[in-house]
Protein backbone atom coordinates (compact mmCIF):
# COMPACT_ATOMS: atom_id res chain seq x y z
CA UNK A 1 0.00 0.00 0.00
CA UNK A 2 2.79 2.28 1.14
CA UNK A 3 4.68 1.18 -2.29
CA UNK A 4 0.76 2.20 -3.99
CA UNK A 5 0.71 5.83 -2.50
CA UNK A 6 4.69 6.73 -3.12
CA UNK A 7 3.97 5.52 -6.71
CA UNK A 8 0.55 7.65 -6.83
CA UNK A 9 2.27 10.94 -5.16
CA UNK A 10 5.39 10.47 -8.28
CA UNK A 11 2.98 10.18 -10.61
CA UNK A 12 1.11 12.84 -9.98
CA UNK A 13 4.01 15.37 -9.18
CA UNK A 14 5.71 14.20 -12.60
CA UNK A 15 1.97 14.90 -14.40
CA UNK A 16 1.97 17.94 -12.73
CA UNK A 17 6.03 18.87 -13.81
CA UNK A 18 5.08 17.80 -17.46
CA UNK A 19 1.71 20.05 -17.57
CA UNK A 20 3.38 22.75 -16.65
CA UNK A 21 3.22 25.30 -19.78
CA UNK A 22 6.45 25.90 -21.57
CA UNK A 23 7.67 29.59 -22.18
CA UNK A 24 8.86 30.26 -25.94
CA UNK A 25 10.11 32.79 -27.78
CA UNK A 26 10.04 33.85 -31.64
CA UNK A 27 11.66 36.59 -33.16
CA UNK A 28 9.91 38.67 -35.79
CA UNK A 29 12.61 41.22 -36.88
CA UNK A 30 13.74 44.38 -35.56
CA UNK A 31 12.47 44.25 -31.70
CA UNK A 32 9.24 42.66 -32.62
CA UNK A 33 8.89 38.63 -30.64
CA UNK A 34 6.56 36.62 -29.73
CA UNK A 35 6.19 35.35 -26.29
CA UNK A 36 4.20 32.44 -25.16
CA UNK A 37 3.26 29.80 -22.78
CA UNK A 38 1.46 27.47 -24.80
CA UNK A 39 -2.31 29.10 -23.20
CA UNK A 40 -1.38 33.00 -23.53
CA UNK A 41 0.74 34.54 -26.38
CA UNK A 42 1.83 38.27 -26.62
CA UNK A 43 3.41 40.06 -29.40
CA UNK A 44 5.71 42.69 -28.80
CA UNK A 45 6.66 45.43 -31.49
CA UNK A 46 4.80 43.45 -34.89
CA UNK A 47 7.00 45.24 -37.83
CA UNK A 48 6.96 42.51 -40.63
CA UNK A 49 6.18 45.41 -43.13
CA UNK A 50 9.45 47.36 -44.02
CA UNK A 51 9.52 50.81 -44.58
CA UNK A 52 12.34 51.56 -47.33
CA UNK A 53 14.52 54.58 -47.41
CA UNK A 54 12.69 55.33 -50.84
CA UNK A 55 9.14 55.29 -48.75
CA UNK A 56 10.26 58.44 -46.95
CA UNK A 57 10.52 60.79 -49.81
CA UNK A 58 7.39 63.88 -50.23
CA UNK A 59 4.02 62.45 -51.68
CA UNK A 60 4.80 58.68 -50.66
CA UNK A 61 2.94 56.87 -48.35
CA UNK A 62 3.14 53.47 -46.33
CA UNK A 63 0.60 50.75 -44.94
CA UNK A 64 0.87 47.51 -43.46
CA UNK A 65 1.32 44.60 -45.88
CA UNK A 66 -1.30 42.07 -44.93
CA UNK A 67 0.07 39.79 -46.60
CA UNK A 68 3.35 39.69 -45.35
CA UNK A 69 2.49 40.22 -41.69
CA UNK A 70 0.32 36.80 -42.55
CA UNK A 71 3.01 34.84 -44.18
CA UNK A 72 5.28 35.60 -41.11
CA UNK A 73 2.79 35.10 -38.33
CA UNK A 74 1.58 31.54 -40.09
CA UNK A 75 5.32 30.67 -40.56
CA UNK A 76 6.08 31.76 -36.67
CA UNK A 77 2.92 28.82 -35.84
CA UNK A 78 0.83 32.01 -34.75
CA UNK A 79 -2.94 30.74 -34.51
CA UNK A 80 -4.14 33.03 -31.61
CA UNK A 81 -2.75 36.38 -29.93
CA UNK A 82 -3.89 37.93 -26.67
CA UNK A 83 -2.32 41.20 -26.34
CA UNK A 84 0.09 43.35 -28.19
CA UNK A 85 2.30 45.73 -26.89
CA UNK A 86 4.24 48.39 -28.92
CA UNK A 87 7.83 50.35 -27.12
CA UNK A 88 7.55 53.34 -29.16
CA UNK A 89 5.54 54.95 -32.74
CA UNK A 90 7.81 54.77 -35.03
CA UNK A 91 7.02 52.58 -38.16
CA UNK A 92 9.72 49.60 -37.34
CA UNK A 93 7.86 48.76 -34.25
CA UNK A 94 3.96 50.30 -34.60
CA UNK A 95 3.34 49.84 -38.37
CA UNK A 96 1.47 46.47 -38.09
CA UNK A 97 0.20 46.59 -34.63
CA UNK A 98 -3.11 47.29 -35.59
CA UNK A 99 -3.81 45.01 -38.17
CA UNK A 100 -2.28 42.02 -35.82
CA UNK A 101 -4.78 43.43 -32.87
CA UNK A 102 -7.73 43.13 -35.33
CA UNK A 103 -7.04 40.14 -36.93
CA UNK A 104 -7.05 38.47 -33.53
CA UNK A 105 -9.10 40.20 -31.59
CA UNK A 106 -6.45 41.55 -29.54
CA UNK A 107 -5.96 44.41 -27.15
CA UNK A 108 -3.50 47.17 -27.91
CA UNK A 109 -0.87 48.34 -25.44
CA UNK A 110 1.32 51.34 -25.53
CA UNK A 111 1.86 55.07 -25.43
CA UNK A 112 -0.87 58.06 -26.37
CA UNK A 113 0.73 58.21 -29.52
CA UNK A 114 0.27 54.30 -30.21
CA UNK A 115 -3.05 54.29 -29.25
CA UNK A 116 -3.56 56.96 -31.67
CA UNK A 117 -2.33 54.86 -34.09
CA UNK A 118 -4.80 52.07 -33.54
CA UNK A 119 -7.86 54.50 -33.41
CA UNK A 120 -6.86 55.72 -36.51
CA UNK A 121 -6.71 52.07 -37.92
CA UNK A 122 -9.41 50.39 -36.93
CA UNK A 123 -9.63 49.91 -33.22
CA UNK A 124 -11.87 50.24 -31.24
CA UNK A 125 -11.76 51.62 -28.04
CA UNK A 126 -11.98 48.25 -25.71
CA UNK A 127 -9.27 47.12 -27.31
CA UNK A 128 -7.13 50.08 -26.21
CA UNK A 129 -5.09 50.54 -23.38
CA UNK A 130 -2.63 53.25 -22.58
CA UNK A 131 0.40 52.47 -20.91
CA UNK A 132 2.00 54.25 -18.05
CA UNK A 133 4.94 54.30 -15.81
CA UNK A 134 4.65 52.25 -12.89
CA UNK A 135 1.17 50.23 -14.11
CA UNK A 136 1.35 46.52 -14.33
CA UNK A 137 -1.15 44.48 -16.92
CA UNK A 138 -2.01 41.24 -16.45
CA UNK A 139 -2.59 38.65 -19.39
CA UNK A 140 -2.66 35.10 -18.57
CA UNK A 141 -0.28 34.30 -16.61
CA UNK A 142 2.06 37.12 -17.44
CA UNK A 143 1.75 40.17 -15.68
CA UNK A 144 3.60 43.31 -17.54
CA UNK A 145 4.70 46.32 -16.22
CA UNK A 146 6.14 49.78 -18.10
CA UNK A 147 9.35 51.50 -17.18
CA UNK A 148 9.59 54.78 -19.59
CA UNK A 149 13.18 54.73 -21.40
CA UNK A 150 13.48 57.65 -23.52
CA UNK A 151 14.32 57.24 -27.17
CA UNK A 152 18.11 57.64 -28.22
CA UNK A 153 18.89 60.60 -30.64
CA UNK A 154 19.49 58.91 -33.85
CA UNK A 155 22.17 61.50 -35.03
CA UNK A 156 23.96 64.77 -34.40
CA UNK A 157 21.62 64.48 -30.90
CA UNK A 158 18.55 64.59 -32.88
CA UNK A 159 15.90 61.86 -32.69
CA UNK A 160 14.01 61.80 -36.24
CA UNK A 161 10.44 62.00 -35.89
CA UNK A 162 10.26 63.00 -32.31
CA UNK A 163 7.37 64.30 -30.55
CA UNK A 164 3.44 63.02 -29.98
CA UNK A 165 0.98 61.72 -32.28
CA UNK A 166 -2.02 63.53 -30.80
CA UNK A 167 -5.27 62.54 -33.22
CA UNK A 168 -5.89 59.47 -34.82
CA UNK A 169 -3.63 58.32 -37.40
CA UNK A 170 -5.46 57.01 -40.53
CA UNK A 171 -3.34 54.62 -42.80
CA UNK A 172 -1.96 54.99 -45.63
CA UNK A 173 0.20 57.91 -44.56
CA UNK A 174 3.05 59.41 -44.82
CA UNK A 175 6.17 57.12 -42.79
CA UNK A 176 7.02 60.95 -40.90
CA UNK A 177 4.12 61.05 -39.23
CA UNK A 178 4.54 58.10 -37.10
CA UNK A 179 6.05 60.06 -34.14
CA UNK A 180 7.92 58.09 -31.46
CA UNK A 181 5.73 59.51 -28.28
CA UNK A 182 7.14 58.02 -25.01
CA UNK A 183 9.57 55.14 -25.41
CA UNK A 184 9.07 52.08 -23.22
CA UNK A 185 10.75 48.85 -21.94
CA UNK A 186 9.14 45.77 -20.39
CA UNK A 187 9.15 43.99 -17.61
CA UNK A 188 7.59 40.48 -17.68
CA UNK A 189 6.51 38.69 -14.79
CA UNK A 190 5.87 34.83 -15.32
CA UNK A 191 5.75 31.93 -13.06
CA UNK A 192 8.23 30.25 -15.91
CA UNK A 193 10.66 32.78 -15.79
CA UNK A 194 11.26 36.91 -16.05
CA UNK A 195 11.96 38.48 -18.88
CA UNK A 196 13.32 42.36 -19.41
CA UNK A 197 12.85 43.37 -22.58
CA UNK A 198 15.00 46.86 -22.73
CA UNK A 199 13.75 48.95 -26.10
CA UNK A 200 16.75 51.22 -25.84
CA UNK A 201 20.85 50.15 -26.48
CA UNK A 202 22.18 52.32 -23.27
CA UNK A 203 22.49 51.30 -19.49
CA UNK A 204 22.81 54.41 -17.06
CA UNK A 205 23.61 54.39 -13.15
CA UNK A 206 20.08 55.93 -12.34
CA UNK A 207 17.66 54.56 -15.03
CA UNK A 208 14.29 52.75 -13.68
CA UNK A 209 15.86 49.41 -15.17
CA UNK A 210 18.71 48.99 -12.57
CA UNK A 211 16.84 46.78 -9.93
CA UNK A 212 15.57 44.76 -12.09
CA UNK A 213 16.09 40.87 -11.78
CA UNK A 214 15.59 38.75 -14.75
CA UNK A 215 16.27 34.93 -16.14
CA UNK A 216 16.33 36.26 -20.23
CA UNK A 217 17.35 39.90 -21.35
CA UNK A 218 15.99 40.76 -24.61
CA UNK A 219 17.96 43.62 -25.10
CA UNK A 220 17.97 46.02 -28.67
CA UNK A 221 21.87 46.94 -29.41
CA UNK A 222 20.68 49.03 -32.24
CA UNK A 223 22.75 52.78 -31.70
CA UNK A 224 23.81 51.55 -28.68
CA UNK A 225 26.49 53.44 -26.61
CA UNK A 226 28.86 50.91 -26.45
CA UNK A 227 28.44 46.94 -26.04
CA UNK A 228 30.66 47.55 -22.92
CA UNK A 229 28.01 49.82 -21.59
CA UNK A 230 25.01 47.06 -21.80
CA UNK A 231 27.26 44.55 -20.65
CA UNK A 232 26.10 46.36 -17.22
CA UNK A 233 22.52 45.52 -17.88
CA UNK A 234 24.17 41.79 -17.97
CA UNK A 235 25.08 42.08 -14.72
CA UNK A 236 22.35 44.42 -12.94
CA UNK A 237 19.80 41.69 -14.30
CA UNK A 238 22.06 38.42 -14.05
CA UNK A 239 20.38 37.13 -16.50
CA UNK A 240 21.68 33.93 -17.85
CA UNK A 241 20.28 33.86 -21.07
CA UNK A 242 20.35 37.24 -23.69
CA UNK A 243 18.63 37.31 -27.17
CA UNK A 244 19.82 40.53 -28.92
CA UNK A 245 17.67 42.50 -30.56
CA UNK A 246 17.20 45.32 -33.51
CA UNK A 247 20.41 44.75 -35.55
CA UNK A 248 18.82 43.34 -38.71
CA UNK A 249 17.95 45.56 -41.62
CA UNK A 250 14.92 47.56 -41.11
CA UNK A 251 14.55 49.18 -44.67
CA UNK A 252 14.97 45.46 -46.34
CA UNK A 253 12.35 43.22 -46.38
CA UNK A 254 12.98 40.50 -44.46
CA UNK A 255 14.48 37.09 -45.96
CA UNK A 256 12.65 34.34 -46.11
CA UNK A 257 15.69 31.69 -46.93
CA UNK A 258 18.97 32.89 -46.54
CA UNK A 259 21.62 34.54 -44.07
CA UNK A 260 19.63 37.71 -42.54
CA UNK A 261 20.42 41.08 -43.47
CA UNK A 262 22.37 43.16 -41.04
CA UNK A 263 21.91 46.84 -40.24
CA UNK A 264 24.68 49.13 -41.28
CA UNK A 265 26.62 50.24 -38.34
CA UNK A 266 25.55 47.87 -35.61
CA UNK A 267 28.23 46.13 -35.60
CA UNK A 268 27.32 42.40 -34.56
CA UNK A 269 30.95 40.92 -34.58
CA UNK A 270 32.09 43.51 -32.14
CA UNK A 271 29.21 42.61 -29.59
CA UNK A 272 29.79 39.06 -30.00
CA UNK A 273 33.81 39.18 -29.41
CA UNK A 274 33.50 42.15 -26.41
CA UNK A 275 30.67 39.78 -24.80
CA UNK A 276 32.77 36.29 -25.14
CA UNK A 277 35.35 38.48 -23.64
CA UNK A 278 33.41 40.45 -20.65
CA UNK A 279 30.46 38.07 -19.75
CA UNK A 280 31.57 34.48 -20.43
CA UNK A 281 29.20 32.67 -18.24
CA UNK A 282 26.60 34.13 -20.25
CA UNK A 283 24.43 32.29 -22.84
CA UNK A 284 23.88 34.56 -26.18
CA UNK A 285 21.37 33.35 -28.56
CA UNK A 286 20.96 34.30 -31.90
CA UNK A 287 17.48 33.06 -33.60
CA UNK A 288 16.45 33.35 -37.06
CA UNK A 289 13.40 35.08 -38.10
CA UNK A 290 10.52 32.54 -36.23
CA UNK A 291 13.10 30.08 -34.91
CA UNK A 292 11.85 28.94 -31.15
CA UNK A 293 14.01 29.19 -28.01
CA UNK A 294 12.63 28.24 -24.86
CA UNK A 295 13.37 30.39 -22.02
Amino acid sequence: MKHFKATLLLSILLFSFMAQAKLSFKWLGISGFVLSDEKTTLVFDPAMTRVGLLDFLPFTTVQSDKDEVDYWLERCGVTSIDAVFVNHAHTDHVIDAPYVARKFKAKLYGSSSVMNVGRGQGLNNDQLQEVSVGGEWKVGDFTIAAFSTPHLPHVLGITLMDGDITSPLTSPTSAWNYRAGETFSYYISHPQGNILFQAIGRVTDDDPLKDLKADTLLLTIANRVSTENLIKRFNTTGAKTVIPLHYDNFFKKMKREGEIDEFWGVKTGEFKESVSKKAAGVKVVWPGYCEGVGI
